[in-house]
């Protein structure tokens, strides 16, 4: 009998611990290889970390990874042999938001070729965070033949961004979502010229995806036009109306 409990015990820690490890989305079985969702592009601008977060409030989201045996690199002209793909445990993924860490299926990180896993980004985001877009970068090693390849991921060789969007504790997304959807800068994807129908946007700020300021308006009427030298991509566009404080990610193709 004290077996059978201690067989139980154990039956019921597998399981709470199982519980919490996440798993890969079928949608993506047949997907190329890669992280799923895949980050933000220019011709992606729905792609990334579509769940947003809120102060002190528990969040999770799961990242898919597909892993195959070989492996395209932008700028390497031929298919490398690839054995495994990994990420260190803790530490591998920067940019998060404070209380917030990752898991990974299997536990060790180490996703082997042929083979499907994923990343769970769980916790809870404490107050010591300011109320902003994140951009995660995955630190990943890829075991080849040539021997191993550190690469950032989102990064030169994948380019593109993961935006996280960590809302206060009030979670005050809905008036916002409102507001936007009845006063979102159009169109979108632009050419260079932007609209929007409200007449009390000022300080208007577009951030690039390297996060920099690359263009400020104090005030406009109506319309916002690009910088002409600013190149194709995807930039986060912060204003103020009233005594709102709005964002809205813009994707310019000229």
């Amino acid at each position: 009998m004290r077996q059978l409990y201690c067989f139980l015990i154990l039956c019921i820690s597998f399981n709470l611990s199982y519980s919490q490890v996440c798993v890969p989305d079928s949608i993506y079985r047949d997907s190329s290889a890669g992280v799923y969702p895949k980050p933000i592009t220019a011709d992606r601008p729905n792609g990334g970390i579509s769940k947003k977060a809120c102060i002190n409030k528990p969040y999770d989201f799961t990242m898919t990874v597909i892993i195959p045996d070989t492996l395209t690199i932008p700028g390497i002209p031929f298919l490398i042999n690839l054995e495994y793909a990994k990420i260190n445990p803790t530490g591998a993924i920067s940019n998060l938001p404070v209380g917030i860490s990752y898991e990974c299926n299997p536990p060790d990180c180490k996703f082997l070729k042929k083979t499907q896993g994923c990343i769970i980004l769980k916790g809870t985001p404490t107050s010591a965070n300011t109320p902003k877009d994140y951009k995660p970068i995955i630190m990943l090693t890829m075991g080849t033949s040539f021997g191993p390849i550190d690469i950032s991921y989102p990064g030169a060789q994948f380019p593109g961004e993961y935006i996280l969007t960590l809302l206060d504790e009030s979670c005050s997304v809905a008036s916002k979502d409102i507001y936007l959807k009845n006063n979102a800068w159009y169109p979108n994807p632009c050419e260079g010229f932007l609209f929007n129908p409200s007449n009390r946007v000022e300080q208007v700020k577009l951030i690039n995806s390297q996060g920099q300021l690359v263009q400020l308006e104090h005030q406009i009427n109506g319309g916002l036009e690009f910088n002409h030298a600013l190149p194709n991509g995807v930039y986060l566009l912060m204003w103020q109306d009233g005594d709102l404080k709005l964002s809205q990610r813009i994707m310019l193709i000229r």
